[in-house]
């Protein structure tokens, strides 16, 4: 079985925004987690309902990594393979680039030019939102050698769906990103836990996984 390497995900990334501890704590320590109340669970599921919904109205005949795929280690490879054969939409689409592993919603080619689009079940805009696709955007640009169109998709009363074009944001923030990848390897490089004191950043943006653990 053909496996692949990376350091973290986009998940764990994003974690590592909010505390290196939280960060540490996932890659090493995912056990610890608090358990899944029920309300989180539902809202996952509402996330997971409203992203399905979206891509099978908008992208019926894409090429679904995760589908075809026998195993997660094959999402790579599956991936380069329906770009060499030029599909035009991907959902799933997997990279890894600098030992950091991210996956698109939807990764789509309009008139040669690509688009990732990260579909939120939110109704707002919000700066994770961003820095979630910002880093997408790094990784697939980074294997691809390409620019990219950066698409934020969100519910719409009235239309159903909304479309946010965040690119210049998204590449505002490109410089940010290669810093923060070599700051968390360095955390993740050492042999124990980050001594991160308890505060507000713990509930910011999101309560803590680890709340549990830390309290």
């Amino acid at each position: 079985m053909t496996t692949f390497n990376y350091k973290f995900s986009k998940t764990a990334y994003i974690k590592g925004l909010q505390c290196v501890k939280q960060l540490y704590l996932y890659k090493y320590y995912y056990q610890l987690q608090d358990p899944l109340t029920a309300e989180i669970k539902e809202k996952f599921q509402g996330g997971h309902d409203f992203e399905d919904a979206y891509r099978s109205k908008f992208f019926p005949f894409a090429v679904d990594i995760e589908k075809i795929a026998k195993n997660r280690n094959a999402y790579p490879a599956l991936t380069q393979k329906a770009l060499q054969k030029q599909v035009a939409d991907i959902l799933e689409a997997t990279f890894v680039f600098q030992e950091v592993l991210v996956m698109n919603d939807v990764l789509t080619r309009v008139n040669g030019i690509w688009e990732i689009q990260e579909i939120k079940n939110s109704k707002e805009l919000n700066l994770t939102h961003i820095q979630d696709i910002a880093l997408q955007y790094f990784v697939t640009k980074g294997v691809l050698q390409k620019d990219m169109i950066a698409t934020i998709v969100l519910p719409d009363e009235n239309e159903g769906y909304k479309l946010i074009d965040v690119t210049k944001e998204v590449k505002g923030l490109q410089q940010e990103i290669a810093g923060n990848i070599k700051h968390f390897k360095d955390v993740l490089d050492e042999s124990f836990i980050p001594n991160i004191d308890i505060s507000n950043h713990c509930e910011m943006p999101y309560k803590c996984s680890f709340w549990g653990y830390c309290h």
